[in-house]
């Protein structure tokens, strides 16, 4: 059995495995676009970014302890197809190169050293060090991480009280069409969902703490470990969202990018003192992530590769480098349509194990829908002109309005396959 202490205790170390340095940056530009229209957006944010996310570790556990279980039952190579696609989104291609260009704009690139120079100089440094801890592992990283966050996580608590509590500006009136679905995709940019399912064994085993739990006991326990991490991160970003709303008229940060304004915001509320602890923290919380990142990148693919782990190491390493190079607007421009396409049918799977379902046909009818739709959506938001039948019939769906347009005909398609026999399940 667990007491509450191991509620508490596990809770906030679920909410510190979530919370991202990274993704510090969004809700903040959330607001400041949004302004009066931040409430909506930020809900539909914190669904995305911290509902999915959570449901997404019960479901893989109860879709088994590897990788592949949770999407095995659509065919084997789906699966393996879909673990790779997770992994080299929450690795080298997506969310490790943001890190890297992140810590470097919140740091360096706002403290004057813009030259292309010190940034290949910052990135070479970032990225040698994640390599190198990568490489062996040690507890320096481990105890950096945990001075680290504690300190980030008061200054953005000094920064939250500021903003919210002893804050003169008001929160800017703009229009804005369907904040909703704003907020719903912008909350995809986390990625959280997706590493949700990519460490759910990591994550489990981290908030159990070796407790011997009964499946009742476990989805007790986890539930009430999730709303508190929930609750945690649901605060951050509605408090880092409704300052950003306060400073959308703010003449000294307009036009700011993502980074450009957690750094502006932090100096105004907080000084040029203020600024600098949070890019340290920021900094550091960030080569954290990394160093886990290209861990679990090449520990995924020395399981069937013929390539050794420190090999895999080198290869993660240096493809995240030269994305981190792009900086962290052009790396989430490559990211949406890769996001569009996986997180309806990740939200499909998700749903399904959450349920237990084991009816195969279930995930092979939920997940053509959510592809299909999802890849139109991909494609779209690239600029391709679509055929117009299709553009039609993508247009008459329901839900559309609310980022959700996969949703009414993948639980119509998924309610009729379930009474589909499956041979595997009779």
């Amino acid at each position: 059995m667990y007491s509450i202490m191991d509620v508490i205790t596990s809770g906030f170390a679920l909410f510190a495995m979530l919370f991202g340095a990274g993704n510090l940056i969004f809700p903040p530009m959330l607001g400041y676009d949004l302004g009066n229209n931040w409430g909506i957006a930020v809900f539909a944010f914190i669904l995305t970014a911290v509902g999915f996310p959570l449901i997404a570790i019960i479901a893989s556990a109860n879709a088994g302890k590897k990788l592949d279980d949770f999407s095995n039952k659509v065919s084997p190579l789906f699966a393996r197809v879909y673990g790779i696609a997770l992994i080299l989104s929450i690795g080298p291609l997506l969310a490790l190169p943001r890190t890297g260009a992140t810590a470097y704009e919140v740091t360096f690139f706002h403290a004057g050293f813009t030259s292309q120079t010190m940034k290949y100089v910052y990135l070479i440094i970032y990225f040698l060090l994640a390599l190198m801890f990568s490489l062996k592992s040690s507890k320096v990283v481990d105890r950096i991480g945990k001075i680290l966050t504690p300190i980030l996580l008061i200054v953005l608590f000094i920064i939250l009280a500021k903003g919210v509590f002893f804050n003169d500006q008001e929160v800017a009136t703009k229009v804005f069409e369907l904040p909703f679905k704003k907020g719903f995709i912008e909350g995809y940019q986390t990625m959280d969902a997706l590493a949700g399912i990519v460490f759910s064994t990591v994550i489990l085993n981290a908030v159990n703490n070796g407790k011997e739990l009964t499946k009742k006991q476990e989805f007790s326990f986890l539930l009430k470990v999730g709303l508190i991490a929930a609750v945690g991160l649901a605060i951050v970003y509605t408090g880092l969202s409704y300052i950003g709303a306060t400073f959308g008229s703010y003449e000294l940060i307009a036009g700011a990018e993502k980074t450009d304004l957690l750094v502006k915001l932090s100096i105004t509320l907080l000084g040029k003192i203020g600024y600098l602890i949070l890019a340290i923290c920021v900094a550091g919380a960030c080569l954290t992530t990394s160093i886990g990142l290209i861990v679990t990148v090449s520990e995924y693919f020395s399981g069937f590769l013929k390539i050794s782990y420190e090999k895999l190491v080198i290869i993660t390493t240096a493809i995240g480098f030269i994305f981190a190079i792009l900086g962290v607007n052009q790396i989430i421009k490559i990211s949406v349509p890769i996001l569009v396409l996986l997180y309806p049918i990740s939200i499909g799977l998700i749903i399904i194990n959450l349920f237990n379902i084991k009816n195969a046909n279930v995930f092979k009818g939920v997940t053509l829908v959510t592809g299909l739709i999802g890849l139109y959506e991909g494609i779209s938001v690239t600029g391709v002109t679509m055929p117009a039948m299709i553009t039609n019939i993508y247009n008459s769906l329901p839900l559309i309005d609310l980022g959700l347009p996969w949703l009414v005909p993948s639980v119509v398609v998924g309610f009729c396959c379930y009474f589909i026999k499956d041979e595997k399940t009779k």
